[in-house]
Order: C-alpha cells, then sequence, then structure tokens
C-alpha cells in the first residue's frame, strides 16, 4: 500500500520552494521510503532505483530504507513534477463540495528499475 504526504524542506506541490537551491539539496530527488525487508523482498537496496507500480500508473523513484515504516507501507512524496510524479498512481479523483483532493493511498507494486 502507497501513501503520499509532505517533506519538511517542500511545501504543497514544491512550484515555489523546489526553485530554492537549499531546500532542493535538504529534500533531495523523488523518493520511495520502505521498511528495509519491503526492499529485500522485491530485490531493491538502500540508494536503489525502484518502480512503484499502480493499476493507474508507473513511477521511478530512489530507495530510501526506514526501519520504522510498516512493512505493508510504502510512501512517497507528492512535491516532485513530471515523470516522477506520486499522482500518477493515486485517484485524480476530486471531493465534490471542497474539491480537495481524496486522500492519496493506492496499492502498489515495487520493481527494480
Amino acid at each position: 500500500m502507497a501513501t503520499t504526504g509532505r517533506v519538511l524542506a517542500h511545501y504543497q506541490s514544491g512550484a515555489q520552494t523546489r526553485r530554492i537551491d537549499e531546500l532542493v539539496r535538504a529534500a533531495g530527488g523523488m523518493f520511495v521510503q520502505v521498511h528495509p525487508d519491503t526492499a529485500r523482498r522485491a530485490g531493491l537496496v538502500e540508494g536503489a532505483k525502484a518502480a512503484v507500480v499502480s493499476r493507474r500508473g508507473r513511477t521511478e523513484a530512489t530507495v530510501r530504507c526506514d526501519d520504522s515504516m510498516r512493512l505493508d507501507t510504502v510512501f512517497l512524496p507528492f512535491h516532485f513534477a513530471g515523470s516522477g510524479r506520486a499522482n500518477l498512481l493515486t485517484n485524480p479523483a476530486l471531493d465534490p463540495t471542497s474539491r480537495m483532493p481524496e486522500f492519496k493511498v493506492c496499492a502498489v507494486k515495487l520493481e527494480v528499475a
């Protein structure tokens, strides 16, 4: 299961904060955060490129292993644009009243990129 969210160095989509060199260096590029055992089962290691695939799409990200992650969950930041964006994987549905995006959670498969 994948979930998306923020990283400290970027605000919302990152359209403004990705233009500030210090913040870009602090956040790095697109990544997928996973438990080390989850990475190992997918044939991945820290720093490797992974393909994250859902029924809606595919993106590539650098693997970041984190012992505090659940074994059944991966995290992707939503601040990055282009072909590396997390929203390629998720449902584009909006709340009919507020027009806010629904929570971004979806089933994914990790593969060696």
